[in-house]
């Protein structure tokens, strides 16, 4: 029989039910967004009718997601119920993946941390399925410290220092870590810890965090720098993360650098703006003026991290602030040439190294004497901890829709 006016098709019964999901959503929404609250308080914020209210919240309670917290003020009449979002109904988990370390949290669906966990690499610990084998330690060990059942966690958001295939889940280089070539992280995961995963360049999971309650909170256009064991940058378009043609967008660390001879770009190994600026490098440059200046044999200075070495320019240590000079000019000159390219509103800098206040305060200065307008340059709110914030947003964002499943 065709399908007509008086003849509706099968799907059309099926409305009330999309129509009751949709009501479901939009109030659990609201609840995460304004709770506590009462019921009264969500008709006047939906515009839905008490009866509608009524019945998607009992669904909603259900399922776990609601707990009741007793009576509110009352205002003249019966004291109103006062509901909430129950956070503890799930938890996400966030990794982040460097070079030397694993951090990790597991969060409520609030997004609120309730456990940390970190350890360093051993030397044979580097490879794909060693990393696995880490991280899915750590997420029992933060189970474990908060007696949260490993089924309660829903989603995991791992970032990989490399260029990442976020659709196929695979980072496809990471030359910092132990044989990364083409390595499907996200299938390892998720069959490590049966949890459903997400993978991302660590590098913009930190901007993610950023966004979202960091340094760049409501910043559209911005620009994300991180100077730790690796230089990269996240980059922030009309708010969302560009990640370009071929996932490799941002990957500034392959940067030439004024003065110093063209090379030719091997992904297999680290950029030249990366082996000057980043960590090691600059402590190369450091021991390179303790020789000159007949300090090599000085354990205490040669012993010295790159932080550390711009906290003594801090103090006014001449050679280590002609190392925060050398590498501030370098940054400078990159980001110079982000800016005219994406004419960003904003860079934060971040990282175990970017973050440095007195290495921020020397990047600006020189590019004050631009002529084009430069970004305003800021130091990440969230310091290392912001790859681990940008994860958690992205698992929250993942499991939101499937809550109400």
């Amino acid at each position: 029989m065709a399908t007509g006016i008086f003849n509706p098709p099968e799907t059309q019964p099926s409305r009330p039910a999309h129509l009751r999901f949709a009501n479901c959503r939009t109030l659990l929404q609201l609840l995460r967004a304004h709770g506590p609250c009462s019921k009264a308080d969500l008709v006047r914020s939906s515009g839905l009718s008490a009866p509608t209210v009524s019945s998607a919240i009992a669904q909603i309670e259900a399922l776990g997601l609601v707990e009741t917290l007793g009576e509110g003020e009352s205002s003249g009449g019966r004291p109103p119920e006062l509901i909430q979002f129950n956070a503890t109904h799930g938890y996400v988990a966030a990794a982040d993946i460097g070079g030397t370390r694993l951090r990790m949290m597991l969060a409520d669906l609030n997004g609120t941390p309730v456990a940390h966990w970190s350890t360093q690499f051993a030397a044979d610990q580097k490879d794909p399925a060693s990393v696995c084998s880490v991280l899915d330690e750590g997420l029992r060990a933060m189970c474990q410290q908060t007696n949260i059942a490993i089924s309660k966690v829903l989603h995991l958001t791992a970032g990989a220092p490399g260029i990442t295939d976020v659709r196929a889940g695979i980072v496809r280089f990471a030359p910092n870590l132990t044989a990364w070539t083409e390595v499907p992280l996200r299938a390892m995961l998720r069959k490590q810890t049966g949890i459903e995963t997400i993978v991302e360049n660590d590098t913009n999971l930190a901007a993610v965090g950023e966004y979202r309650q960091g340094a760049a909170e409501g910043v559209e256009d911005f620009i994300f720098v991180a100077m730790g064991t690796g230089v990269g940058a996240g980059i922030f378009l009309r708010g969302s993360l560009h990640h370009g043609a071929r996932w490799s967008a941002g990957e500034i660390g392959y940067l030439g650098i004024p003065g110093v001879p063209r090379e030719p770009v091997e992904m297999h190994k680290t950029g030249q703006l990366e082996r000057v600026i980043g960590g090691a490098g600059i402590e190369r440059q450091w021991l390179e003026r303790l020789e000159r200046a007949g300090l090599r044999n000085e354990a205490e200075l040669a012993e010295l991290r790159a932080p550390q070495i711009f906290d003594l320019a801090q103090e006014g240590d001449l050679l280590a602030l002609e190392v925060l000079q050398s590498t501030a000019g370098i940054l400078a000159d990159a980001i110079a040439t982000l800016a005219l390219v994406f004419n960003p509103d904003l860079i934060v800098l971040g990282g175990g190294v970017g973050s440095h206040d007195r290495l921020c305060r020397e990047t600006d200065r020189l590019l004050r004497n631009a002529d084009f307008a430069p970004p305003r340059i800021r130091t990440s709110f969230l310091g290392t901890q912001a790859q681990l914030h940008g994860a958690i947003s992205l698992s929250l964002s993942a499991v939101e829709s499937k809550l109400l499943c």
